[in-house]
């Protein structure tokens, strides 16, 4: 089965860089017409120029996953095309690195509103349209912090881990709805975006993961991931794409560890 979206939409959170952005892109180049979503529309609507620019479809939506509002306005703007929507990735995401027993308790909140209530958000909202439109699938970005402890990152192993039994649930309860409506999540390891120099080295715990005091997630791949090797953000948009294909279409409630090895031990 081909991985072909044409005369499908996906719309994707968190569109405006990284894992989010090369998303975006994998799909429209499948042909699906793609809502690129961020909470910063300048990169959102960087990410629907690059797409267009490469001859495909997509058009940009200013959108906060905390605020239930702005998805209801966002979808109904997504409402507005013509291909109903097939695919739902949840990618936007917040990390915080920092010793639990000092942490703030607003931190720790601003964490799982984002990871969290903002995955929620979606399904609760995007999954009726996808079964309205004829079915298709939803793709949860969790992390290997979502399948293994990690000091110092309490907040965000228990937001990951949130969304990898939430995304179990929901596609249980699709399956009994029959709606036709897949739903997975993809834990991806150490990756190579943008997320990794959003932390200064006091923050980074070597207690946790060996060599995280450094800001090259290749120095930090090399120590720890099995392979040797970090992950790009296409790769694991490669399997995204494959798991919001008619390629997958027995695959529901599945958990894709995409980290080289780290949790195979």
């Amino acid at each position: 089965m081909k991985q072909d979206f044409t005369g499908k939409s996906a719309f994707v959170t968190g569109a405006g860089s990284g894992i989010g952005r090369a998303t975006s892109l994998a799909l429209a180049a499948r042909g699906a017409l793609v809502w690129a979503t961020d909470f910063d529309e300048t990169l959102a609507s960087q990410t629907a120029a690059m797409i267009e620019e490469a001859g495909g479809r997509s058009e940009a939506i200013l959108l906060d996953v905390r605020s239930e509002e702005h998805w209801l306005a966002a979808l109904e703007k997504s409402d507005q095309g013509k291909e109903g929507l097939a695919v739902l990735v949840n990618c936007a995401g917040k990390s915080k690195i920092g010793d639990t027993f000092s942490m703030p308790l607003e931190e720790v909140r601003t964490v799982f509103q984002i990871n969290v209530e903002g995955t929620f958000l979606g399904m609760k909202h995007g999954i009726p349209r996808i079964a309205a439109a004829g079915g298709g699938a939803v793709v949860n970005i969790s992390s290997l912090a979502g399948l293994k402890g990690i000091s110092g990152m309490t907040a965000y192993c228990g937001s990951k881990g949130a969304i990898r039994m939430m995304s179990k649930a929901v596609a249980l309860e699709c399956a009994g709805l029959r709606n036709q409506v897949r739903v997975n999540s993809v834990h991806p390891g150490v990756v190579d975006t943008p997320a990794w120099q959003k932390h200064r080295p006091d923050e980074l715990n070597p207690d946790g993961v060996s060599g995280m005091q450094s800001l090259d997630c290749h120095e930090v791949a090399r120590t720890n991931v099995p392979i040797g090797v970090a992950c790009s953000a296409e790769e694991v948009a490669q399997t995204v794409c494959f798991l919001a294909s008619d390629a997958a279409r027995h695959i529901t409630g599945a958990e894709i560890a995409i980290d080289g090895g780290m949790t195979a031990g």
